[in-house]
């Protein structure tokens, strides 16, 4: 049981001038001469690569079996400590120390300085020390373990297989509740027995036997151990074994304290089963648990609100307004709506015409006619102003009293507008052609920017009442061409689309808004006058357009 701290050290025993050298583990342990154990400098002859694994054991038992009836010889004290940590997931860590007092240590070594474990280090362990106090000295080696398989192969490496610890066993159980009324528990059971009195004879073999017959140890183990008694074994070496477990520690064979079993042995006591059970509880997959139970709970909920609405919603709908009939009216729409956008042939069904341009002249009244009628009457008139209320006047926005006043005209203003509506021009060839239009049965409709009350006049002192079948002018809908109202009220009004509408101006600004509105266009002109580069259709006078239309 002094286990590690001798088993990996390189001595050789002495006896009769024969020698025989120890190396365990490649380590060495440094001894003066003189001693009945003391170090070699050369290498084991029949040491090698491929036959060190197999010999390493039998090797380490000769140098523990010399070393223990040293320490008989000399009444010696050697406690060895092994513990064994075992961590959450089952691995976990073994640890031996071993304290040897300076009586023990003398038989070894003046300097326990020198004392080299190399071959420790080599296999796995890691070793702290030896720290030296009042000549004795302390030895701590350990080694990590991953399972209960390694942790009973550790265990095995401290003496030898089946010789200190056998049947060593860690059982690790999980516990889990599914809807988590229980927190997650981790059981933990560590059982092993351990003989704290091995064979020593077990440790030699015949080599050791023969070197130990010879003086001055020549006594083989057993005899010794026969004629000194056990209890100077069990007085010189002793062992604790602790086992620290993860959390709220229990055990029926040993001392609990915290979370650490302990038993102690000394030499020769009969092997004991040691026990260490241990529970661990979670609370992170309790909770993770109950919100997943939560979560399914809500989302059930909100699956079943959603089901019983839908039904509710479809039971209380009225035929004619659910879902699929809203679709089916949206897909009849779309339908219709496709028809409307399909390419057709464009048929003539209004003829609109622009008052000033294709009805009367001149085209432009206000440069024209308007603003010469005024300024002869008041030469101090300004055009702009007169422009200006012109503009006011044919939106609607004031009445032929109040500009004929605002342009200072207030007291003639019957006379003057009688004038002006007077001096208008019909286009030549206007009533016969407003007459083959009647005889084809194609409306005609016209539209110019004027106030109504002129519109009217206008029409009536023209004789247009029955040929003109709508007179929709600025002052009516408070918008002046070439802007898109006009066009628009004049579909409405005449309930026809104006893809099958054709307008006739002088106007290219006039024609350009119409063209935009899907309507076709001509641009009319009288045979004398030049007709100005455009793009739209020209109709040299009214004898053209209805060649065209008889063709």
């Amino acid at each position: 049981m002094i286990l590690s701290f001798f088993k990996s050290s390189r001595v050789e025993v002495v006896a009769g001038g024969e020698q025989f050298c120890d190396d365990a583990l490649g380590s060495r342990a440094v001894a003066n001469s003189g001693r009945a154990l003391r170090p070699i400098g050369g290498v084991d002859p029949h040491s090698g690569i491929d036959r060190l694994a197999s010999r390493t054991m039998t090797r380490a038992r000769l140098v523990i079996a010399a070393v223990l009836i040293v320490l008989f010889a000399s009444a010696c004290q050697v406690d060895t400590t092994v513990d064994v940590t075992i961590d959450e997931d089952g691995s976990g860590r073994v640890g031996v120390t071993i304290a040897a007092d300076s009586a023990a240590v003398s038989l070894l070594t003046d300097d326990p300085t020198s004392l080299i474990f190399d071959d420790l280090t080599d296999a796995g362990w890691e070793v702290t020390g030896p720290l030296v106090d009042d000549g004795g000295i302390t030895l701590t080696a350990s080694k990590a373990f991953l399972s209960s398989a390694e942790l009973s192969r550790v265990l095995g490496e401290i003496l030898g297989d089946g010789l200190l610890f056998t049947d060593v066993s860690l059982e690790q159980e999980h516990e889990f509740s599914a809807i988590g009324l229980r927190p997650a528990t981790t059981s933990y059971d560590f059982i092993a027995t351990v003989d704290p009195a091995p064979d020593l004879e077990l440790l030699g073999d015949d080599g050791l036997a023969a070197v130990l017959d010879q003086q001055p140890l020549g006594r083989p183990l057993l005899r010794i151990e026969t004629d000194a008694g056990v209890s100077s074994f069990s007085t010189a070496l002793r062992l604790t074994l602790n086992v620290t477990m993860p959390s709220g520690a229990a055990s029926g064979s040993g001392e609990v304290i915290d979370d650490t079993v302990t038993w102690t042995f000394a030499y020769g006591d009969p092997a004991t089963q040691v026990d260490a059970t241990a529970s661990v509880d979670d609370i992170l997959p309790r909770v993770w648990a109950l919100i997943a139970i939560i979560a399914s709970i809500l989302f059930v909920l909100v699956v079943v609100s959603q089901i019983a609405t839908f039904v509710v919603a479809k039971l209380r709908t009225p035929k004619g307004r659910r879902r699929r009939d809203q679709r089916q009216r949206a897909q009849r729409a779309a339908t219709r709506e496709a028809e409307a956008n399909r390419p057709r042939r464009r048929l003539l069904r209004l003829l609109i015409v622009d008052v000033h341009g294709v009805i009367v002249r001149p085209s432009d009244p206000v440069e024209g006619l308007l603003i010469p009628l005024i300024t002869a009457e008041r030469p101090g008139a300004d055009p702009e102003r007169i422009r200006h209320h012109h503009r006011q006047l044919t939106l609607g926005r004031s009445s032929p009293e109040e500009f004929w006043s605002e342009v200072g005209l207030g007291p003639m203003a019957d006379e003057i507008e009688t004038r002006y509506l007077s001096s208008f021009r019909l286009v030549p060839g206007l009533h016969p052609f407003l007459d083959r239009m009647a005889t084809a049965r194609l409306p005609v409709a016209a539209i110019g920017n004027q106030p109504r009350v002129w519109g009217e006049r206008l029409r009536r002192m023209a004789s247009l009442e029955a040929s003109i079948t709508n007179w929709m002018v600025s002052g009516d809908v408070g918008s002046a061409l070439p802007e898109p109202a006009l066009f628009e009220a004049t579909r409405r009004t005449m309930s026809v689309d104006l893809y099958d509408c054709f307008y006739l101006s002088n106007n290219v600004g006039h024609l350009d808004a119409a063209r935009e509105l899907g309507i076709a266009t001509g641009l009319f002109v009288t045979s004398a006058e030049m007709a100005p580069e455009t793009d739209h259709t020209i109709v040299r006078g009214f004898d053209d357009l209805l060649r065209s239309r008889g063709s």
